[in-house]
């Protein structure tokens, strides 16, 4: 990561008439990020039935070169991804939604619960739910971790679903805001030259 920001105000009414515009091209886009992460779904499991945690890794939680990670409520999901769209066809930048493996996570939980946690009557084990949670949850941070150090730079989306007005300042709705929030605070900020060098040829 090279540098942060935090962005207000982004409302609907910022992109104009082309609010539906920016939206499907982010969508797009996002779709894309998607079928990386379906593609290998079913090489989950070992041959005695388990689940592969590297495999699990890669397939749910994959490393997605983008240039800029947007971090934001789950609420501003598509506002969040029209802006996404905004900055692809205005500046050809790739972006990262966090929303789009925030997801992922929820449903390799139910994967994880049915195959390991189920009860015969349709009830769960409650330690093996928080247990499974816990893992799922640490692979989810790790990669949106990774995310952040890989790209040159992380927008915060400060609207009013992401922190509660009339309280305490800046306290955060979501815990995985918070998180990335403080990651930036932690991670070893990189120089532009370490995010835009290319290599060149000798007759370059």
């Amino acid at each position: 990561m090279y540098i942060g920001f935090e962005l207000k105000n982004l409302k609907k009414a910022s992109f104009g008439d082309s609010f539906e515009k920016y939206l499907k091209i982010g969508e797009e886009d996002f779709e894309e990020q998607k079928l990386e992460i379906k593609e290998t779904i079913n090489e989950l499991t070992n041959a005695d039935g388990s689940f592969d945690g590297n495999k699990m890794q890669s397939a749910w939680f994959p490393k997605i070169d983008a240039d800029i990670f947007l971090s934001h409520s789950h609420a501003d999901k598509y506002l969040v991804i029209a802006f996404a769209g905004w900055l692809k066809n205005v500046f050809d930048l790739k972006v990262f939604v966090d929303s789009c493996i925030w997801g992922y996570s929820e449903e390799l939980q139910k994967i994880i619960d049915e195959s390991y946690s189920r009860i015969t009557d349709g009830r769960y084990y409650y330690d093996k739910v928080l247990y499974a949670s816990s893992h799922v949850h640490m692979m989810l941070n790790t990669a949106l971790m990774q995310m952040i150090d890989n790209c040159e730079c992380i927008i915060f989306i400060n609207t009013p679903n992401s922190v509660k007005p009339k309280e305490i300042i800046n306290k955060v709705v979501s815990p995985w805001i918070y998180s990335e929030i403080g990651m930036t605070k932690l991670i070893k900020k990189k120089s532009i030259e370490d995010h835009r060098i290319k290599e060149l040829n000798e007759s370059t």
